[in-house]
This record gives structure tokens, C-alpha cells and sequence, in this order.
């Protein structure tokens, strides 16, 4: 007897504590109120605590607005009064008093306005200030029958949305920064078919860095891949960032779980799923390179009626890689007795045994779809799934002695542009092959510490190398510069009735040839010249007249 109780006592003192370590996030939006005010934000707190959560994911970037102060956007309009701060005072709040509630800033990334004929009534709204930055579908449409967003790969959303970014982190004591709607629409698309994206600047981009001339269709493979690749680096380039800024914020995003889970772990069946194949957001890359801390894929499934909750969950928590896993729930679907259901599915660990780092519930606003008001909700998440209390997890790969990082940004020695599309190899304890974005920024996650060579290429430049160190969690941050290739002349090659002159170029770059007959007053000989590669020629066919007596020359047009 004796034996079986204390079998029991020690059965007892598990399940109390099983948890003892796990995320319990409530996503908080801004279309309904919950910290508009200050009044707002100390009920928030308090309701947090009330439920035995820890982290509250606040949106603090709705639609091109800010809920928080002296930000490049302008303060949301139903921020009362307009010079409160309700990021700065859910910190504060949060952040004293017992339990502490982590803060984690929530960013929609592309949307960003969401009425089709009223524009925003401030004047530095970027969608005022920046109608060109606009995606657009390849019938040339920007609506997309809810929103207008930027588009991901135009340089100036790359460089400004990584800008708000990094100034909410670098200004406030965020624990977390939170990204959503980091993908292309919906609207039209389907698996291996995506119609966004065909703002006139990034499609530009996207035939010099290919050599191609005509606009590619809304399926090419080669398109979609490129497009995918826009999302990914900025997602690398606020990660890494974020790690060299402020190491223990946690970088997460609110993910695309459409349809039916993977039906296995290979990257086969992956690709074949919507989040990859239709929005463009390729999570499971994410979390395989490091860029992401924590993965949070909205599986909003009512329990009652429709499968693939435990399917998504399951395939999150076994592709975490290195980094963590938090299943959204859409509390907003389901009773309360559901959500308790999907809060233990979330728990279990998968057949391989991997587990979550917690979960979060969609929404604070709307916690159920039965009726219960909030404040009951709290009440049975207190005295149910979350009756022992529990504090967030660490993040040991952020502390890692065995692993650093590397980035920089790649510009030209003579102009300080950023290079685009340029090859950086990096080989020493690992080896990377990487390629600078729409910003000239590269980056490489978890390397082994130790010493590598660098190795820049770009059409047009002087291959460059240099050394440098990764040390253990740092963020390696190496020179890159590159010296344009000398703009002369290489040859000349004449016989009677021509000359042939060949000069270094710069890819994409023009030139024009022009003739004269004194070396005092210059004519053209040609119309401009776009340079396809790193020399061009011209064969010039000498006219009557200028046999015994005529002179060339090249210059580069701005």
C-alpha cells in the first residue's frame, strides 16, 4: 500500500508539472478593442494573467499604421488619444507585476490598406506615399478584393518593411517580433499558379537578374521560386539582424496551413502543399535554414467538424528543426471543451517524440464560438489545461558557443549601390553559396565557429576575397565592397573597311559610341548600347570619307 501510494504521489507531481515550461500566447488584434487605451491595456494584463497565459501577441502594425509612437508609419487612428502609447504601456505592464507576460510585436507585412475607394486620411501613410510600391496582378489589378498590398520584391518594401521592423525592436523592450501576412495573396491563386507580383519594378528585376526579356505567366516554376525567394530574404534579413541587435528576441510568424497536412516528412509532399505552392511561404525552409525562432501555423480547425489540427501540429513540432514549434488554435471556431481538446492535442507529443515549445490562441477577442464570455474562458483555462502555472521556454540556440552567424551588405566601392543578384561563397567549417537580395544584404545562419574566406562575384566587378572569424551566437559581420571593373578600352582591331572596338561593362549598364573627325566635335556613331555582359564590342563600318581620318570613342551614360 505504501508502494502504490507513493506511485500515485509521484504520478501526481508529473502531470502538476509537465509543463512547467510552455508558451501560452494570446494573438490580440487590432479590429477589436484590447489596448487602445490605457484603460484597455491594464484589462488586457489582467486577463492574461487571469488565464495563466505568458505572452500576449499584439498587433502593432495593422495596415501601414502603428500602435506605438515615433515610428516611421503613422499612429493608427484608433489610438485614443493619439499620443498614447499602447505598445510602450503593455511592456510596462506586462513586464511588472507577477507572473511576468512576455510582449511580443505583431507586424503585417504586405497588406496594407484594407479599403478599395476611402485612402487613409494621414498623409505619411505609406500607401499615400507610395502607390508605386504597389503588387499587382498580371492583368495589372491591385485590389484584391480585401486588401492593397506592397509588393514583396520591389527593393524600396524590402528596405522599408525592414525598417519598421528593426525600429520596433530597437526601441522598445519587445520579448518578441511577430510576422504576418509574409506571403503573396490569395486572391486567384492556386497550387503552382500565383498572379501576384507583377509590379512593374520587380518584374524588371526579375529579367536583368535572368537575362530574360518577356514577362513570365503567372505558373512559370522558375518566376514562382524567384518570388518565394523574396519572402525568404527578408525573413533572413530581420532574423539575423534582430540576433546582431537584440539576441533575445524571438522572431515568429503566424503561418499557412491550407488544406491537408503533408502526407509525410519529405520535402516532396511539402512543396506540394498550398503555404508552398499557392502563397509562396516556404515555412519549412525557414525553419530547416534557422531564420525563424519559432513557427506558429495557424491550424484554425473546428474540432467538431473538421480534420487536420493533429496532422498540422504533428508535421510543425516534427519539422522544427533546431528552433521551436507553437500551434495556433482557432479558439474562435470551437467550444470551450474543444479547445481544451486541441490544447492537449497540441501537448502530446508526435510518434517520432518531438513536442511543441507551447501554443497560441486566436483570438483575445473572440476565445470561443459558444457563448462563454472572456472572462469565464480565462477562468476554465486556470482551472484546466493551464492549472499549474508555466514560464516561456529558453531558446538554448540562441546561446550556442558551437554556432555564429554572418551577414552583410554587398555595395560598390565606387558608388555605394547596392549590388543585386551578386554570388557569395563562403568555404572554411562550412561551406555556403549565397546570393544577395533586392537590398545587396546576404546572410548565413548557424555556421560552425571558426575562420572563413569569402568569396564575392558579380558581372561587372572584381572578384573579391577576404577572411573573417565566427565566433559562438555572434553575428559575424565582414566588409563587402566591390571595385567596379576599370571602364577603358581593351582593343581595337581595324582593317579598310572597319573598326572593331571592345571596352570593359558593366551588365545593364549603357553606352554609346560616338565619331569625330578633329577630336573637337563629337557626333554619335550608334544609338545606346546595353551591355549583356562584362566587355561589349562594336564594329563600326568607316563611311566615305573617314578612311584616312577618324577617331572613336566610348562613354558610359548615367
Amino acid at each position: 500500500m505504501p508502494v502504490k501510494l507513493r506511485i500515485l504521489l509521484l504520478i501526481s507531481l508529473f502531470c502538476a508539472n509537465a509543463y512547467a515550461q510552455e508558451l501560452r500566447a494570446l494573438w490580440v488584434d487590432a479590429f477589436h478593442n484590447g489596448y487602445f487605451n490605457s484603460t484597455q491595456t491594464t484589462a488586457l494584463i489582467a486577463d492574461a494573467r487571469a488565464a495563466k497565459c505568458n505572452a500576449i501577441i499584439v498587433e502593432v502594425r495593422k495596415r501601414g499604421d502603428a500602435y506605438y509612437q515615433g515610428g516611421i508609419e503613422p499612429v493608427a487612428t484608433n489610438v485614443s488619444p493619439q499620443t498614447f502609447d499602447p505598445l510602450a504601456d503593455l511592456i510596462q505592464k506586462g513586464h511588472t507585476g507577477s507572473p511576468r507576460i512576455e510582449v511580443h510585436a505583431w507586424v503585417v507585412a504586405y497588406n496594407i490598406w484594407g479599403s478599395q475607394n476611402t485612402p487613409p486620411t494621414q498623409p505619411t501613410h505609406p500607401y499615400n506615399l507610395h502607390p508605386d510600391w504597389l503588387t499587382q496582378k498580371i492583368d495589372g489589378t491591385q485590389w484584391d478584393g480585401s486588401n492593397y498590398l506592397f509588393d514583396p520584391a520591389h527593393p524600396a518594401v524590402q528596405r522599408h518593411t525592414f525598417d519598421v521592423c528593426m525600429d520596433i525592436i530597437s526601441r522598445y523592450n519587445v520579448d518578441g517580433l511577430h510576422l504576418d501576412y509574409i506571403r503573396y495573396p490569395d486572391a486567384g491563386s492556386s497550387g503552382g499558379n500565383q498572379p501576384w507580383g507583377y509590379n512593374p519594378v520587380s518584374v524588371a528585376r526579375y529579367k536583368k537578374l535572368t537575362s530574360t526579356t518577356a514577362t513570365p505567366p503567372a505558373t512559370d516554376p522558375a518566376w514562382l521560386q524567384w518570388r518565394r525567394s523574396q519572402i525568404t530574404a527578408l525573413v533572413r534579413k530581420i532574423y539575423l539582424n534582430t540576433c546582431a541587435t537584440k539576441p533575445g528576441v524571438r522572431l515568429s510568424a503566424a503561418l499557412i496551413t491550407y488544406g491537408n497536412p503533408p502526407a509525410d516528412l519529405t520535402l516532396a509532399s511539402w512543396q506540394s502543399r498550398e503555404a508552398y505552392s499557392r502563397t509562396l511561404q516556404d515555412w519549412r525552409g525557414w525553419m530547416e535554414e534557422g531564420i525563424l525562432d519559432l513557427a506558429c501555423p495557424m491550424i484554425y480547425r473546428d474540432e467538431s467538424t473538421t480534420a487536420g489540427f493533429n496532422g498540422w501540429a504533428d508535421f510543425a513540432k516534427d519539422r522544427k528543426y533546431n528552433r521551436a514549434a507553437a500551434p495556433g488554435m482557432g479558439w474562435y471556431l470551437n467550444t470551450v471543451p474543444n479547445t481544451h481538446t486541441q490544447i492537449a492535442l497540441a501537448r502530446d507529443p508526435t510518434p517520432a517524440g518531438n513536442t511543441a515549445a507551447g501554443l497560441v490562441g486566436y483570438s483575445y477577442a473572440v476565445p470561443n464560438d459558444d457563448g462563454t464570455t472572456q472572462s469565464s474562458m480565462w477562468a476554465q483555462l486556470a482551472s484546466g489545461p493551464f492549472a499549474a502555472t508555466a514560464t516561456v521556454p529558453a531558446m538554448p540556440w540562441k546561446t550556442s558557443i558551437a554556432k555564429g552567424h554572418a551577414m552583410s551588405t554587398l555595395t560598390a566601392a565606387d558608388t555605394g549601390e547596392e549590388i543585386d543578384g551578386a554570388t557569395i561563397t563562403l568555404t572554411g567549417p562550412s561551406n555556403r553559396t549565397l546570393l544577395t537580395d533586392a537590398t545587396g544584404f546576404w546572410g548565413a545562419v548557424d555556421l560552425p565557429i571558426g575562420t572563413y574566406t569569402l568569396t564575392i562575384s558579380q558581372p561587372g566587378y572584381l572578384t573579391s576575397s577576404r577572411t573573417f572569424t565566427v565566433t559562438g551566437s555572434n553575428v559575424a559581420q565582414p566588409d563587402t565592397t566591390l571595385q567596379i571593373i576599370p571602364f577603358q578600352i581593351i582593343s581595337t582591331t581595324r582593317d579598310a573597311a572597319s573598326l572593331t572596338i571592345t571596352w570593359n561593362t558593366v551588365p545593364g549598364r549603357t553606352y554609346r559610341i560616338e565619331k569625330s573627325g578633329d577630336l573637337q566635335t563629337w557626333t554619335p556613331a550608334s544609338a545606346s548600347l546595353t551591355a549583356s555582359g562584362t566587355s561589349t564590342s562594336y564594329l563600326w563600318t568607316i563611311p566615305a570619307g573617314w578612311e584616312t581620318r577618324g577617331f572613336l570613342r566610348v562613354a558610359q551614360e548615367p
